[in-house]
């Protein structure tokens, strides 16, 4: 299990990349998101755009400023949301220098338990059941 507070009004998870090297990066989670992306300096500073012309290319609209951003499908070797592997995942990446935020949206997100307590402020990810069994008692009155 892994958990981590509201800060700023968001919650923001630290995550392990492995794609030529392995680089922490912070991801805010978005569960209105249905992708995770990065600007692709995050990802692989070595990449150029030209690199990426053979891979699935989605163009979404309205995220700056009403203006579209054109972003590309990348295979992590791995990916680590703080201690629970999630062995190989796509991510989005963007050339965009105006893309700043890197997100986890559902298409991560929705592989694995996630817990929101309002009273503490914290968010709880467990990779699966026993994860969540060891980790939380269901108490009863």
């Amino acid at each position: 299990m892994y958990s981590t507070k509201l800060k700023n009004n968001r919650y923001i998870v630290r995550c392990i990349r492995m794609a030529e090297n392995t680089k922490v990066v912070r991801f805010i989670i978005d569960t209105g998101a249905q992708y995770s992306c990065a600007n692709y300096s995050l990802i692989d500073d070595t990449m150029k755009e030209e690199d990426c012309y053979g891979c699935d290319t989605k163009i979404i609209r309205g995220v700056i400023e009403g203006d579209s951003v054109r972003l590309y499908k990348y295979r992590l070797k791995q990916f680590t949301i703080g201690n629970i592997n999630m062995g190989e995942q796509d991510i989005w990446v963007t050339f965009d220098r105006r893309v700043t935020d890197t997100v986890l949206g559902m298409d991560i997100l929705k592989q694995i338990i996630m817990i929101t307590n309002p009273y503490n402020q914290q968010v709880y990810f467990c990779k699966d059941s026993d994860d969540y069994n060891s980790g939380f008692e269901l108490l009863t009155i």
